[in-house]
């Protein structure tokens, strides 16, 4: 994106923009009550947004920039696209966002179909139960909120987060480890030896494989040295400090040491999800687990 009020620039002479979005919630919600009865339905809404585009919004560009282009002697080629149309976005930042999509290049949805960008949810690293979960809680947050007046929901999602609490600790280490491929071991790892010892900024996937190097030895098991490839890691605690194991995929040993699970939940879960009830003004999930009610307001 360039920074300045265009958005654009010429490369190779072809003009590169950005894609617009456009939010037409407020405006249904502006109809009258005859028209909003009318809209009433996702798919009524729907073909309301596809007809606008199509009969109104491209024509008025095409106009705009034939007024543009006419007065310098130059055709106007510009082709103008309905991407997707969501029934409901999570928006965090630039390139972090959360999307119900119904709508996508000609092909209709009869159920939301989840896609992101940037997020939990679609990252490799992420385990795939906890993937799961944060597509769920999500999707719950983006289509459930807004049935429900605030304090109801809040109970209701407290609920819900009981249920997928007692499902992560119930899961094997395995399942909520994170994955992830391993790289540059020599660059950071000064000493997995006699101690542990790393350059600064040793990444946490690094610091985690050279603790299994050093227990491997302690173990009497050497000749099971990593320095490369796919790992999975997960938090534990040494002494009051939270610290990182990992093992090969799918090999953790019986020596491993604890998971701690209360730091894997909020890590895995608890945190990428604070992030989406932050942006919809719904207060965070506590030190307890929970979300506090609001006592003073619905």
């Amino acid at each position: 994106e360039v920074d300045d009020n265009s958005h654009t620039f010429i490369a190779n002479d072809i003009l590169i923009h950005n894609s617009v979005y456009v939010q037409f919630g407020d405006l249904f919600k502006a109809m009258t009550q005859e028209y909003q009865k009318k809209y009433e339905s996702d798919e009524a809404k729907l073909d309301w947004v596809i007809k606008f585009s199509k009969e109104f919004l491209d024509k008025q560009n095409g106009e705009w920039l034939d007024k543009m282009y006419n007065p310098r002697h130059g055709e106007n080629c510009h082709v103008f696209e309905l991407e997707t149309v969501s029934k409901s976005a999570l928006y965090l930042k630039k390139k972090k966002y959360l999307k119900g999509v119904i709508f996508s290049k000609g092909k209709y949805y009869n159920k939301p179909k989840i896609s992101g960008t940037g997020i939990e949810i679609i990252k490799s690293t992420t385990p795939k139960i906890c993937r799961k979960m944060l597509t769920e809680l999500t999707e719950d947050l983006m289509f459930k909120s807004i049935t429900m007046n605030k304090n109801e929901y809040i109970m209701y999602f407290n609920d819900l987060l009981a249920k997928k609490k007692k499902e992560f600790y119930a899961a094997s280490i395995d399942d909520i480890s994170q994955s992830v491929g391993v790289g540059n071991y020599k660059k950071y790892v000064i000493d997995d030896v006699q101690n542990l010892v790393f350059e600064k900024k040793a990444p946490p996937s690094i610091k985690a494989i050279a603790r299994y190097n050093y227990l491997a030895k302690k173990n009497g098991e050497a000749d099971k040295y990593v320095t490369g490839g796919k790992i999975k890691y997960y938090n534990i605690r040494v002494g009051d400090t939270i610290d990182y194991f990992g093992f090969p995929s799918g090999e953790c040993p019986d020596w491993a040491p604890p998971v701690d699970k209360t730091i894997q939940w909020q890590k895995n879960i608890i945190e990428p999800i604070n992030r989406f009830l932050n942006v919809m003004e719904i207060p965070e999930v506590n030190a307890y687990g929970t979300i506090q009610l609001d006592l003073f307001g619905m």
